[in-house]
């Protein structure tokens, strides 16, 4: 009786724990679907082909501070201008509807390497006001010929300027980019290779030949050194890239070293070709980001995510020409 009794109880026992292992396996699937495509109406959303509408003011937004930011003839505007530009796009990174996790940690190292470059340009703004008592780029450039301040305005200027080259993504500032440019969707970092590259571009030479332009010389040997390092280190460590998206980041920082010999010529010709290169560069990678959206793996009868490693590539032309 004692026996019978016991098989009695081990067989609800089983069935309990097969239950139980059919719960376990069911939600971790439904996690798998939501850490890819989100929630259930996510899912329908994306087989309904529908649009999320919150990205268009925020691409507003920041193309309109990307308009003002070269315009800024003082500190403060240069900080807020930065932030109007900066802000939105930190959202939109991690806007990706396929590879959620993998979007929202792209942008939580963009907020986060994005508040230090922040912290960089105020504390050189406070400094330089400092020296200067004032914020704008014509006192600045006045104090800096009269040699005040000594070390305080050596180490304004290189706050600033790291602040400014953190967006332009050279080396040793560029750890955010390869990061960024695969987490992101890949419009969103179509749009910040070469909408924030530029930009910030030309705020750097506003900065260097107004407000600094007493102090370049002394500043173009590190600014000559970074160049190189940054030209060296995006072109050999993108070609051992695997990921196309991750290849086009390091691309970039190899384009920014090379951008960056047009402030270091402290002229108007190296400016001019400055101003050609970002054109032909913002057109050039906006037709690659291009391609990238429309290489892409199926899910379900719709399109699924992007398709980025290098061998997905393989005979592309051949298949799609």
């Amino acid at each position: 009786m004692r026996r019978a009794k016991i098989v009695c109880t081990l067989g609800p026992a089983t069935e309990s724990s097969e239950q139980v292992q059919a719960l376990v396996d069911a939600g971790m699937n439904v996690a798998r679907i939501n850490r890819s495509h989100g929630s259930a109406e996510e899912a329908e959303s994306l087989h309904a082909g529908w649009t999320g509408t919150e990205v268009f003011p925020l691409t507003l937004f920041s193309l309109g501070g990307m308009m003002l930011f070269p315009l800024s003839s003082n500190l403060i505007a240069l900080f807020v201008m930065l932030e109007l530009v900066s802000l939105p796009l930190y959202i939109m990174a991690a806007m990706a509807r396929h590879r959620r996790l993998l979007s929202q940690e792209a942008a939580l190292k963009y907020f986060v390497l994005g508040a230090f470059a922040s912290a960089f340009l105020l504390m050189g703004a406070a400094l330089l006001y400092g020296v200067a008592g004032s914020v704008d780029y014509a006192t600045i450039s006045a104090a800096m010929r009269q040699a005040q301040g000594g070390w305080m305005s050596l180490a304004g200027i290189t706050l600033v300027t790291v602040g400014l080259l953190f967006k332009v993504a050279v080396v040793p500032f560029h750890a955010w980019s390869p990061d960024v440019y695969q987490g992101a969707p890949t419009p969103v970092t179509g749009f910040m290779a070469a909408g924030v590259k530029a930009t910030a571009f030309l705020a750097l030479v506003r900065f260097a030949y107004i407000a600094v332009a007493g102090l370049s010389w002394d500043l173009a040997p590190v600014l000559w050194a970074v160049s190189l390092a940054t030209m060296a280190v995006g072109t050999v460590v993108g070609v051992v890239q695997r990921d196309v998206k991750r290849m086009l980041a390091y691309s970039a920082i190899a384009h920014a070293g090379y951008m960056l010999i047009g402030i270091i010529s402290l002229n108007q010709q190296g400016v001019a070709a400055l101003l050609l290169y970002c054109l032909a560069y913002g057109v050039a990678t906006v037709g690659a980001f291009g391609v990238v959206t429309l290489v892409r793996t199926g899910h379900d009868g719709a399109a699924g995510p992007e398709a980025t490693d290098l061998d997905s590539f393989r005979g592309l032309g051949r298949r799609s020409p």
